[in-house]
């Protein structure tokens, strides 16, 4: 049996703490820094990791998964290679003429908020990044900060640091962890995006607005949008909104589910320019025409 050399060491806070050590002792070792995820490597190859902060010393929910999620898309490199990709435009998009409608009406309609459940996870699964048993793991425990952490450490930049003696000699970044592993971030959000731009084209008169993986539409129009999102396999949650005003670019709802107002910049992020483009694009590259 191979000795064991990756030890945890805890949490960031706890890394803290070993780094000052460590260079108190004048050690020589190299630091792997990204995200919530710390390492200190040892010239005698052991290693400690820390993940996470501390929160009434529990650990963040899930972050097991974020190694599993890097081991099965090393598999998926290993049997058909890195996928092409390209990074995906702005997350979110607005029907600015249509909430503009909605906020000046005497009577303004509804509007829900439909919510993809565990959205990221469901697509790394239905594009064969991740196999069926840590898909169904993934959402067994049902970990919601675990599962979008790690999909979302797919596409970090790790720093790397050499400390000699306990100073640190070299700073630099590990650009081959990117470069394996980004495409597959970057082809999830792709989907996504290419999801919402398609409700975009089938409920245009009745659509507001998306937020990564939420769509918001007229209320009568709830049944329909659950439709087409069970049509992709998809579940999802709702909860009502109400936009309140959309001044100098900020558009501004209040939240029923959550009890509060909510703001975000809207401004040149509308759906009613770019949608034509993404059509266009999705043309090309299938060589078909698509009917709205």
């Amino acid at each position: 049996m191979a000795k064991k050399t990756t030890f945890n060491g805890g949490t960031i806070d706890k890394y803290e703490s070993s780094l000052k050590n460590c260079m108190s002792n004048e050690e020589s070792f190299t630091t792997v820094s990204s995200g919530l995820s710390r390492k200190i490597v040892f010239a005698n190859g052991m290693k400690l990791r820390y993940f996470g902060t501390q929160n009434n010393n529990q650990l963040i929910d899930g972050a097991f998964l974020v190694q599993m999620v890097q081991r099965d898309v090393d598999k998926y490199v290993e049997q058909i290679g890195i996928p092409k990709h390209e990074k995906t435009p702005d997350v979110q998009q607005f029907n600015l003429s249509k909430i503009r409608e909605s906020i000046k009406s005497d009577k303004p309609l509804a509007v829900i908020g439909i919510d993809i459940n565990a959205c990221y996870w469901n697509v790394a699964y239905k594009l064969g990044y991740i196999s069926e048993s840590l898909y169904e793991r993934g959402l067994k425990v049902g970990k919601k900060k675990g599962l979008l952490i790690s999909i979302g450490c797919l596409n970090k930049l790790p720093i790397i640091k050499r400390y000699e003696y306990g100073v640190m000699v070299e700073k630099t970044y590990d650009y081959q962890f990117h470069n394996k592993y980004s495409p597959f971030y970057w082809n999830i959000l792709a989907y996504t995006h290419d999801l919402m731009m398609e409700s975009f084209g089938i409920f245009k008169d009745d659509w507001y607005m998306f937020l990564t993986d939420c769509i918001f539409v007229d209320y009568r129009r709830r049944k329909d949008i659950q439709l087409f999102l069970e049509s992709k396999g998809f579940t999802y949650k709702s909860h009502q909104i109400h936009f309140k005003s959309f001044e100098n670019g900020k558009l501004d709802w209040f939240d029923f589910k959550d009890q509060e107002n909510k703001s975000i910049f809207a401004m040149n992020r509308d759906i009613a320019l770019t949608y034509p483009l993404w059509k266009m694009s999705k043309q090309q590259q299938y060589g078909t025409t698509k009917k709205d």
